[in-house]
């Protein structure tokens, strides 16, 4: 069967024509609530994400390979802020990964994130 460009895509998220993002947690520590801003004008939250789960996708109109984040951990919030988007390649459509490193050995200090494309 071949299959023709974006239909992937929409399978991912049935009626969306944008893009497609979830968060894996590569960490060992669980995300109660983390907000995903990234870069689109709009977010969204997800909700406790185990140690190694990876979210449901969600959907947005354009993304950046990096983003705005605000994690609740252990009670703990963390925020991750970029400077800016200059010169970043907005991404219209596809699926991808933002993968989700909490530094800290007992206690969360910081947040680092990868880009993938799904």
């Amino acid at each position: 069967m071949v299959a023709a460009c974006g239909q992937e895509d929409d399978q991912v998220l049935p009626g969306h024509d944008g893009v497609a993002l979830r968060v894996q947690n590569q960490s060992n520590f669980t995300i109660e609530s983390l907000e995903v801003e990234p870069g689109a004008g709009g977010y969204q939250v997800y909700e406790n994400i185990a140690p190694g789960a990876t979210s449901a996708y969600q959907p947005f109109d354009f993304i950046y390979s990096y983003a705005y984040l605000r994690a609740v951990i252990a009670g703990d919030t963390l925020t991750l802020q970029p400077i800016d988007y200059v010169g970043a390649e907005p991404y219209n459509s596809g699926a991808y990964t933002y993968l989700l490193q909490v530094n800290g050995e007992s206690e969360p200090t910081s947040l680092s994130i990868e880009f993938r494309e799904d």
